[in-house]
């Protein structure tokens, strides 16, 4: 599917090529599309629109019928995407950008209807913009900054020199990746926990040498094999296992929060219906 997409788009301007993707999504999971689905989120006029559906049904005549008594491009039993990769994922994302601001123009969601639908709302972890202003251009410049930083560890807060390089996200909050000059090793720093920033100067160690960062580790993950077979079946099934297992590429830093996730915790025994999925092994990758 990927080289037909790649394939498909040489000699395709990038404005145009988003206007054909849009197509494609919109005949993939919506299964219409006319000229004034595009004038909408496009801003394009009629003329463009036109030549837009006729370039792609040029592309992929067998993708599309067009209805004349409907006005509308339908998909086709032998409908198959050509310009976007339709997983499941892709659609949901779109679905919450137009939750978010039903503006498709201004947020780029390509859904013209919505199922009704709703999402578990997280607790909110505050940043401080300035907070996180002053962390982005130490990246951007390689410089350290003295932040004030409130440790789970500790009882008061402290100030120490950190060397930021990147950002990571645990699926529930932020963190910032930077060497840490009072420990003289990289750590993962929580955004919400720096109280204050209040000097800057000349980093001196290379993001580069962040070997946790910079590798990448393969988690290949089973069902748990103490589950009844019919409950490891729809295990495998969930996590798109083949053969029993499926695997994860992770940064190895991101490694514990990967572990975190699936519930696979050092030390907590749990019973088969809590702990459902287990990691098999975890092999480094050559990058």
């Amino acid at each position: 599917m990927k080289d037909i997409a790649i394939k498909q788009t040489s000699g395709i301007s990038w404005s145009a090529l988003q206007r054909l993707r849009f197509i494609d999504f919109r005949l993939c999971w919506e299964g219409r599309i006319n000229r004034a689905d595009l004038m909408e989120t496009f801003g394009v006029s009629i003329p463009q629109a036109s030549l837009d559906l006729r370039e792609y049904m040029e592309r992929a005549p067998e993708n599309v019928d067009y209805n004349k008594s409907q006005k509308f491009y339908f998909s086709t039993p032998a409908f198959k995407p050509i310009f976007i990769n339709p997983t499941a994922e892709s659609y949901f994302e779109q679905l919450i950008v137009k939750e978010k601001d039903d503006s498709d123009v201004e947020r780029g969601s390509i859904l013209g209807s919505k199922p009704e639908f709703d999402v578990l709302p997280s607790p909110e972890r505050r940043v401080e913009p300035l907070t996180l202003r002053s962390i982005i251009q130490s990246i951007n410049t390689s410089s350290a900054i003295e932040i004030k930083y409130q440790s789970i560890s500790t009882d008061l807060a402290g100030y120490r020199w950190i060397e930021p390089h990147a950002f990571a996200s645990d699926g529930m909050r932020w963190h910032v990746r930077a060497y840490c000059q009072q420990r003289e090793k990289f750590r993962d720093f929580v955004l919400g926990r720096i109280l204050d920033i209040r000097e800057s100067r000349r980093a001196t160690a290379d993001p580069a040498s962040d070997k946790e960062w910079t590798e990448y580790v393969r988690v290949v993950i089973a069902a748990n094999p103490q589950l009844p077979t019919g409950q490891r079946q729809i295990i495998e099934r969930d996590y798109a296992m083949t053969n029993g297992t499926a695997e994860i590429v992770v940064r190895r830093a991101l490694l514990f929060y990967m572990t975190r996730r699936l519930g696979v915790e050092e030390g907590i025994e749990k019973s088969p219906s809590a702990q459902q999925v287990i990691i098999m092994k975890i092999l480094p990758i050559d990058r």
